[in-house]
């Protein structure tokens, strides 16, 4: 780019092609307009311009001879009044000649692909990501014209919560491999390619013991009070009891229990078909639970509408109310699931694998993270032996 100065018509004339490269000569007294030089010899007015959510944009004005240099100014000037509005007028150009916007074809994605072939927990983590975050703020640029400096954007305004900002780059990465497959943009040309991730800490959290005594104290507390619904009561104690995930309780259908062999057979979870093997405290619960006329599920919702007779989604805030109640900080509702695996190692002395199984997960590397819970019998361990060691070397010889 050659520094600004005030265009002329002698000086767009003077402008000479270089030999494979484009360059730009702009005009010091409009910001952003300038003519566009081509290595065949081509001349171009163009504008530069910066919407109101931060895009950069280019907008060829006209070919040098076909405007005149004044009817070319003025022209720029109108496009940057209507950016000044808050309008993109390359985005008129683009719904003009029918170009599919990120919003359209993000649309498409979620119904032919998402909704097809994944769960329905991950279908909303993909809307989530595309109605909450991708579409506000690139929903009107055309899917082709796609960059990383947009992916980086969004990226960035999600900067203080690293774990959503990362999910929502992985599924713009899987929306733009998507686009590229059905042609709507160029192969091997995904933006999301090479956008470093921001780091995430794992969140390790489990209930101690005492802070299970003072849950269960304002568990009886809720009941006496009927301050929480006896379903919402039940399925947390369930999630305590056997270290299943939220929505395998929360979505648990009459069908999948058999009590009489003490289990809950899922045929499908996140890792697939799964079996949750039922204590008899937890047989107890699901026993004491009232069949719902109607609906399979063992924990039905009192949702309206379209939503009647689905099964409950949100324990949201039952779970504030018991944590508020017993005086516990900064536990989710998916802690319980840990505070199962902490019990098993540190008290009962439950091996990995064993772990493993009881939890559904697939992957060694998953359960892993229970590891550090065996420090304490090891450490005893260490400890038992050395003393027995040291005791011996102290001791002087007969």
């Amino acid at each position: 780019m050659q520094s600004a100065s005030r265009l002329t018509q002698r000086r767009i004339d003077a402008l000479a092609p270089r030999d494979g490269e484009q360059f730009v000569v702009w005009d010091s007294e409009l910001r952003g307009f300038g003519v566009r030089v081509s290595p065949a010899g081509s001349k171009a007015f163009t504008l530069k311009y910066r919407t109101k959510a931060g895009r950069v944009r280019w907008a060829t004005i006209g070919r040098v001879g076909v405007l005149s240099l004044d009817q070319a100014r003025d022209r720029a000037k109108e496009l940057l009044g209507d950016v000044a509005k808050g309008s993109d007028p390359l985005r008129q150009n683009d719904n003009a000649r029918g170009a599919p916007t990120l919003a359209t074809v993000a649309g498409r994605f979620l119904e032919q692909h998402v909704a097809a072939r994944r769960k329905p927990s991950t279908e909303r983590l993909y809307r989530l990501a595309i109605d909450g975050h991708l579409r506000p703020i690139l929903g009107a640029v055309p899917i082709a014209e796609l960059t990383p400096a947009d992916v980086v954007r969004v990226h960035h305004r999600l900067r203080a919560t690293p774990y959503m900002a990362n999910r929502v780059l992985a599924v713009c990465s899987k929306l733009m491999a998507w686009a590229e497959q059905q042609g709507y943009r160029a192969p091997g040309a995904n933006p999301c390619r090479g956008v470093e991730k921001y780091p995430e800490q794992s969140r390790q959290r489990y209930l101690t013991a005492a802070e299970l005594k003072k849950l269960g104290a304002a568990m009886r507390v809720a009941e006496r009070r009927a301050a929480l619904s006896p379903s919402s009561l039940a399925i947390i104690r369930l999630l305590l009891l056997t270290g299943a995930r939220v929505s395998e309780i929360s979505s648990l259908q009459r069908s999948f229990v058999d009590l009489k062999a003490g289990v809950l057979k899922l045929p499908d979870s996140k890792t697939g078909r799964k079996t949750i093997l039922l204590s008899k405290p937890a047989i107890e619960i699901i026993e004491g639970c009232p069949t719902f006329a109607g609906s399979p599920y063992v924990f039905p919702g009192e949702g309206r509408g379209e939503n009647k007779g689905n099964h409950r989604v949100s324990l949201a805030d039952a779970w504030l109310w018991l944590r508020t109640r017993a005086k516990i900080k900064d536990a989710r509702l998916h802690d319980c699931r840990h505070s199962f695996a902490s019990v098993a190692v540190s008290t009962h002395k439950q091996t990995l694998p064993i772990i493993g199984a009881l939890l559904g997960h697939s992957q060694p590397a998953t359960t892993a993270r229970y590891a550090h819970l065996q420090s304490d019998p090891l450490r005893a361990a260490s400890d038992a032996t050395a003393g027995t060691i040291a005791t011996a070397l102290s001791r002087r010889p007969r």
